[in-house]
């Protein structure tokens, strides 16, 4: 499936697939798995994202999406894959990418067939790698939803006005007949072949129209860059005075995981300056931090202690609740440090991101604890001292 641009298309979905690194699992156990659903539902929240179908497997997965006007799914899918990766990496105490280059995607014409057809995919991919005797079976598909939804078991993606929006679209018989009928299709086995060649599917019409729009984005890639800066923008945390920009980094789909040698390799010829901003990288380490955790409201909400000590990142209040220590990564915006994590527990998950210039720092924290409505706080150091 060919890389395109990642273009806003009207009257279109997309289907998504991204593998592991080499096909590595991605997926170990229960826990990982409900993980990703997790960040799934928090980021389809958060842009808007409207989710037809889907099927993870031990080594890749499969989305079926659709964007609004005001959404990027380069912007989506990349805090999707990078927050799994860190939750990922920090668990099993790796560094690095977990998945295979960027995610792959096809944009493809929405009209009531095809999205049959796509779904009608993405549920056998159980069958043929024989992880189910049928595809109903697999808990990590949305096919047992489509054939009895359960607000139960839908993990709280609320996906039931999507999946009863496809079902009308069968005219006569139901969801389970029509896969059973498809199985064996020679027209549905065309649609396999194309989806994996092509990355734009649907009418001659349609097909020119993203090839226009592709065009212009290339014909135009300041405005495309300018809006896919704005659209990553978000999310500010203001406390005591104090505001907390996140750090807008626009990867096109591209998997970022704040390699720095690499980075700079690619970017910057002169080493002694290489050198200098490597030791920079390196000012966090060993530190012992004292901050002041603010909620949205401007309210303090407690204090705590972090730590940066010999590659991992610790926190004391979330101690409590058993959160291990974990990897941290790092990377130079200008004269800050920036760096990020996620914490997990059997207890729920925390996600820390900050930055760090002139001994002071300022950052976030979004906490979700198992049966609690997720808590999103502000911080900033009072003070810290090396270790």
């Amino acid at each position: 499936m060919p890389r395109l641009p990642r273009v806003y298309i009207e009257n279109s979905v997309y289907y998504i697939s991204c593998y592991g690194l080499q096909n590595q699992v991605i997926f170990k156990d229960a826990r990982d798995y409900e993980m990703y659903f997790g960040l799934l539902r928090k980021y389809k929240d958060q842009y808007g994202v409207k989710l037809y179908a889907y099927t993870l497997l031990h080594n890749h997965l499969h989305l079926l999406m659709e964007v609004d006007n005001k959404s990027s799914i380069s912007t989506m899918m990349h805090d999707l894959t990078s927050s799994y990766t860190k939750y990922f990496n920090g668990r099993y105490d790796r560094k690095g990418h977990l998945f295979r280059e960027r995610f792959k995607a096809a944009v493809v014409e929405k009209d009531s067939q095809t999205l049959l057809n796509l779904t009608a995919y993405i549920h056998l991919n159980s069958d043929r790698l024989n992880i189910a005797i049928q595809g109903q079976t697999y808990q990590y598909s949305s096919y047992g939803l489509y054939l009895e939804y359960s607000q139960a078991s839908d993990r709280g993606l609320n996906i039931k006005n999507e999946i009863e929006g496809i079902i009308n679209g069968l005219i006569g018989g139901n969801y389970s007949e029509f896969m059973q009928r498809i199985k064996d299709d020679e027209e549905f086995k065309k649609h396999y072949k194309k989806l994996q060649r092509k990355g734009i599917i649907g009418s001659k019409d349609f097909m020119h129209h993203v090839q226009q729009q592709i065009e212009l984005q290339r014909q135009e890639p300041n405005n495309a860059q300018a809006e896919e800066n704005k659209s990553r923008i978000n999310n500010k945390f203001i406390s005591a005075g104090t505001a907390l920009l996140i750090v807008a980094i626009t990867a096109g789909g591209a998997y970022l995981y704040f390699d720095y040698n690499a980075q700079q390799k690619k970017t910057r010829e002169n080493k002694g300056v290489a050198v200098v901003t490597e030791q920079r990288l390196t000012d966090l380490n060993n530190t012992e931090w004292q901050i002041e955790l603010f909620n949205l409201d401007g309210s303090v909400a407690r204090s705590d202690i972090i730590s940066f000590i010999q590659g991992k990142f610790s926190a004391g209040y979330l101690a409590q609740f058993k959160f291990s220590n974990v990897n941290y990564s790092t990377v130079m915006e200008g004269n800050k440090i920036i760096w990020e994590t996620i914490q997990t527990s059997a207890e729920g998950t925390a996600s820390w991101r900050g930055e760090f210039v002139n001994d002071q720092m300022v950052g976030m924290l979004s906490l979700q604890l198992n049966g609690k409505q997720s808590q999103d706080f502000s911080f900033k150091s009072l003070k810290y001292r090396r270790k």
